[in-house]
C-alpha cells in the first residue's frame, strides 16, 4: 500500500569544499512516499529536488501523477526500473496504454490531465537517469526520443516557418480546442443542481466553492482566503471589494495583488464561520494560529488536493443521488461567475459599454492577457447565455448561504 506522508521543514549539514567548518541550511518539507512502511527512495529524492532545488511553488499534479505510476507499477509486479526488449512490455508504455489512456476513453481522465501525468513521469526518468539512479542502455530504455517539427504561428512566422522540439513516443496527443470550447461554466439547471448537492455537504467546502462561484476565485485562492480579511458587513450594501495577493497570503497566480467583490451575504456567512465554535475547536488542534480562513478537522488549513476529493464525491452524489448528468471540474465554477457576471454588466439596464465591462471582469478575476477576458464574451455572445445572469446566481445560491447552519 503507498501511503503519503507530508513531512515539516527540516535542517540538514554542508559541507563547504575546503573547509573544515561545516552548515546548516532549512529546507521545506515535501510528501513523503512510504510503501508497506517503506521509505521510497527513488520518488522522495525527487520530490526534494522539485521543492528544494527546483523551487517549485506547486507539485500537487507531480504527487498524482507518480502515486498513479507507483501504484500501477505495484498492481502489476513491474520494476520502476526494469524495460523488457519489446516495447509494449515496458512498464512506461503500459501505464499510458493501459491506465491513462484507458482512462481517457472511460471518461475518467482529460485527455490534457493524462498527457500531464505522462510528461511528469517522463521528466521523473530523465531526472533519475541525471541523478545515476538508473542507467539506459539501448535495450533497456523507458522511451524513445524524438523530435517534433511544429509549425510557427506567430508575427515571424513568414521567417522562420517551424521550430524542432524535443519529444518523447510516451506524448499523449490533446484533442485542439477553440479558446471558447475549452470554458465549460454551468448552465442555470446545473447551478440549481450544484446548489442542492452543495447543501450536503460541510461548511468550509461549501465556502470554498462560493468563493469560486461568486468571486471568480482560483482553487488555490479560495484555500488561501485569510482570516483578516473577513467583516462582518452591512447586509443593506450588494458586494463589498477587498484586495488579495501575496500582501496577505493569498496564493493568486503570478503572485499580482488585484481587487475581488464579494456579495455581502458570503462575507457575513464567512464571518459567522469565523467567530464559530466549530471553527475555534479545529484551530485548537494545532499551536499556531491560521491565518487561513478554512480549516480541516486535523487543525491544518485545507489543500487543493483535498478540495478536488470534496468536489468529486459531490459530483458523484449528484449523478448517484440526484440522478443528473455532472461533468465539470472546479474550475468550471470560476468560469461560471466569468460567463454570469459579464452577462449581467452588459444589460441594458446597467449601461456599460462592453470594453468598460470586459476591464472590471479582467480586474476581478485576475486575467494577465485580455485575450482571455474576451473568451467569456465570445462565449456569451455564441450561446446567447442569460442576460439576468448574476441575479439568478444570487437568488439560487442564497439558499445555500442563508440557510441554518449547525456549526458546534
Amino acid at each position: 500500500m503507498l501511503t503519503i506522508v507530508q513531512s515539516d521543514d527540516f535542517k540538514t549539514e554542508i559541507q563547504t569544499p575546503f573547509c573544515k567548518t561545516k552548515s546548516s541550511i532549512q529546507l521545506k518539507g515535501f510528501p513523503t512516499f512510504y510503501e508497506d512502511g517503506e521509505y521510497v527512495m527513488p520518488i522522495n529524492l525527487w520530490m526534494n529536488h522539485l521543492i528544494n532545488v527546483k523551487r517549485a511553488k506547486n507539485i500537487n499534479s507531480n504527487v498524482r501523477a507518480i502515486s498513479r505510476y507507483w501504484r500501477f507499477l505495484k498492481s502489476y509486479k513491474l520494476s520502476w526500473k526494469d524495460f523488457p526488449t519489446i516495447k509494449s512490455n515496458k512498464p512506461t508504455y503500459l501505464f499510458r496504454n493501459q491506465d491513462l489512456l484507458a482512462a481517457v476513453k472511460a471518461g475518467e481522465l482529460n485527455s490534457s490531465t493524462a498527457a500531464v501525468y505522462m510528461n511528469h513521469i517522463i521528466k521523473f526518468y530523465e531526472w533519475a537517469y541525471y541523478e545515476r539512479l538508473i542507467n539506459f542502455s539501448k535495450e533497456n530504455k523507458p522511451f524513445e526520443v524524438e523530435f517534433v517539427s511544429i509549425k510557427t504561428t506567430g508575427m515571424l512566422a513568414h521567417i522562420n516557418r517551424n521550430y524542432v522540439v524535443r519529444s518523447s513516443d510516451l506524448r499523449i496527443r490533446v484533442p485542439r480546442r477553440t479558446p471558447e470550447q475549452s470554458l465549460n461554466p454551468l448552465t442555470e439547471d446545473e447551478v440549481k443542481l450544484y446548489s442542492r448537492a452543495l447543501k450536503e455537504q460541510s461548511i468550509e467546502f461549501q465556502i470554498h466553492q462560493l468563493l469560486q462561484l461568486m468571486c471568480g476565485l482560483r482553487i488555490e485562492e479560495a484555500c488561501t482566503f485569510p482570516t483578516n480579511l473577513v467583516k462582518r458587513c452591512d447586509p443593506n450594501k450588494y458586494h463589498i471589494e477587498v484586495s488579495i495577493g501575496p500582501h496577505n497570503g493569498v496564493l493568486t497566480k503570478f503572485g499580482s495583488a488585484r481587487t475581488i467583490e464579494i456579495p455581502t451575504l458570503l462575507m457575513n456567512k464567512m464571518h459567522r464561520y469565523l467567530i464559530s465554535e466549530r471553527r475555534q475547536k479545529r484551530e485548537s488542534k494545532t499551536d499556531k494560529q491560521i491565518a487561513e480562513l478554512l480549516i480541516t478537522n486535523r487543525g491544518k488549513p485545507y489543500t487543493t488536493n483535498a478540495i478536488q476529493r470534496h468536489f468529486s464525491l459531490t459530483r458523484n452524489y449528484i449523478c448517484n443521488e440526484l440522478n443528473a448528468h455532472f461533468r465539470h471540474r472546479t474550475h468550471d465554477l470560476r468560469a461560471t461567475y466569468g460567463t454570469f457576471r459579464l452577462a449581467s454588466l452588459l444589460d441594458e439596464k446597467v449601461g456599460l459599454s462592453p470594453f468598460d465591462a470586459m476591464s472590471l471582469i479582467m480586474g476581478w478575476m485576475g486575467h494577465k492577457d485580455e485575450k482571455t477576458t474576451w473568451r467569456y464574451l465570445n462565449f456569451i455572445n455564441r450561446s446567447k447565455a442569460s442576460i439576468r445572469a448574476v441575479c439568478f446566481l444570487d437568488q439560487v445560491m442564497e439558499s445555500v448561504i442563508n440557510e441554518h447552519e449547525d456549526l458546534p
